[in-house]
Formats: C-alpha cells, sequence, structure tokens
C-alpha cells in the first residue's frame, strides 16, 4: 500500500492525484484532524506529530509513505529519513522547487502561498539553494492560514470564500508564478485562478508525475506494492465529519475510520 499522511483534507487532493495516475494501486489515508492545522505549531512539535502519523501508516501496512503536508515536510522529512533509513518517506515539496528551476521559471518573480510554519522554516528557499538555484531568489511569501480554515471548515458559501482567496491573492506584487506551498490550496484552485492569472506550480501534481520514475528506481519498493484499486481512510478526529466533508473533496463517497 501507499500511504499518505496530512493534517487535514488538503491531502485527500494530493492522493487523488496520485490514484489518477497510478490507479491500480491500493492506498491508504491518514489525516490528523486531531491535531489540524500544523500551520501555527512550533517545529518540534510539527516533527513528532509528523513522526507519529508516518509510524501509524507503517503499522497498517503501508509499504511507502507520501506527505501530503509542506508543513510536516519541513520539519520532518529530513530528520526523518536520517534516523529510519529502511523506511521510505517523500516529501511532495522537492518536485515543486524542481519545477521552479526549469528554464521557463528560473527567472520569474515567484509567489509562495503557504502557511506560518512552511514558511519560517525556510523549506523553499534552503531546497532552491541545495538544487542549484541563483543565490537571491526572487520569492514572495505570504502566509494563508485563513485559507486552511476554509477547506477543513468545509465552508461551501461561493462569495465568502472568493473574497478570503483574494485577499491573500491581492498581497502579492507582479509575480509571474504562483506555488501552491500547502495541499489544502489546490483544493481552491478553481478560485485562485479567478484572481491569477499567471502560471500556477502544485507540488502535489508535480510529485505524482515523478512517481513513477522513483518506483522505476526502486523496484523493491514496487514490488511490495498491493494492487486492487481500493483505499482506506483513517483520521485521528471525527470519522463523520471527515467522511461528510472529505467526500466532496474526494468526489466519492468515503468512509472514514478513527485511529487513536
Amino acid at each position: 500500500m501507499i500511504g499518505f499522511f496530512d493534517s487535514g483534507f488538503g491531502g485527500l487532493q494530493t492522493m487523488k492525484d496520485f490514484q489518477e495516475r497510478y490507479p491500480q494501486y491500493n492506498y491508504m489515508f491518514l489525516a490528523d484532524s486531531k491535531n489540524c492545522p500544523f500551520g501555527a505549531k512550533d517545529g518540534e512539535t510539527i516533527k513528532q506529530l509528523t513522526f507519529d502519523g508516518i509510524q501509524r501508516l507503517f503499522d497498517h501496512g503501508a509499504k511507502i509513505v507520501i506527505l501530503a503536508c509542506n508543513t510536516a515536510a519541513a520539519y520532518a522529512v529530513r530528520s526523518r529519513q536520517t534516523q529510519y533509513p529502511e523506511k521510505k518517506v517523500l516529501s511532495i515539496t522537492i518536485p515543486g522547487v524542481e519545477k521552479i528551476l526549469t528554464e521557463e521559471h528560473n527567472e520569474r518573480k515567484i509567489g509562495i502561498l503557504a502557511t506560518q510554519a512552511t514558511i519560517l522554516s525556510n523549506i523553499y528557499t534552503d531546497l532552491f539553494h541545495k538544487f542549484g538555484g541563483k543565490n537571491n531568489p526572487d520569492f514572495q511569501f505570504i502566509m494563508a492560514p485563513k485559507l486552511v480554515e476554509l477547506v477543513e471548515s468545509g465552508e461551501t458559501n461561493e462569495e465568502e470564500i472568493e473574497f478570503i482567496v483574494q485577499e491573500h491573492i491581492n498581497k502579492f506584487h507582479n509575480i509571474d508564478t504562483l506555488i501552491l506551498g500547502c495541499t489544502h490550496f489546490p483544493i481552491l484552485i478553481e478560485h485562485i485562478k479567478k484572481f491569477f492569472t499567471g502560471d500556477i506550480i502544485d507540488p502535489s501534481k508535480e510529485a505524482a508525475i515523478q512517481f513513477g520514475n522513483y518506483l522505476e528506481r526502486h523496484l523493491e519498493i514496487k514490488d511490495q506494492l498491493t494492487s486492487g484499486g481500493q483505499t482506506t481512510y483513517y483520521t485521528t478526529w471525527s470519522p463523520e465529519i471527515f467522511s461528510t466533508i472529505g467526500s466532496r473533496i474526494a468526489e466519492k463517497q468515503i468512509t472514514a475510520q478513527l485511529i487513536e
């Protein structure tokens, strides 16, 4: 099974991107809804919550885990790989950074919409330099906790959603490219496009594109993945609420189970 971990609903969209490309595999999703949002927490707390969630997924049969949360990845993925090298954990953040290093984006003014914790971690700037980006990237960062709240609350009032989305997009100045630095934000993509007409990079989609190549390079993992197209959903809070809002995001009926 391929496991996905997020603090809430955003990772459902990430998993959907993977499922559309690799429908043959079985999937498992865990949302730590009890502790959502992660974005306002300190780094050590985020790391511990993420480690706990990843371990639960491995305990339930996952052979590889995708961190479908930029905030979790920012504080946990590198230390997790160091402490537990035998367990494969991938971050969706890296493919997003690799995309902005391509020729079409490398010289552009780039806006990054993310949580407070992700921005304070400097993960995007650090990875940009690590992979060979220029010394002074023209990045603009905007913290967007209200957008996370919109998704987590299951808000459906179109006027309210568009007012808050526009409020955040208008904070950027003359950017050419927008990175959706939180997996909750692609769920609002159609609203975002109404107020931003430049290029939009969704790290989750980039990660899904690259995942096939990763499996071909790591046949020891690919050979362990089970097939059948089945998905299991877990949440650390209310299964009823998660199932209701999650079904709308997943665009199909889902039933979540409580995991302590």
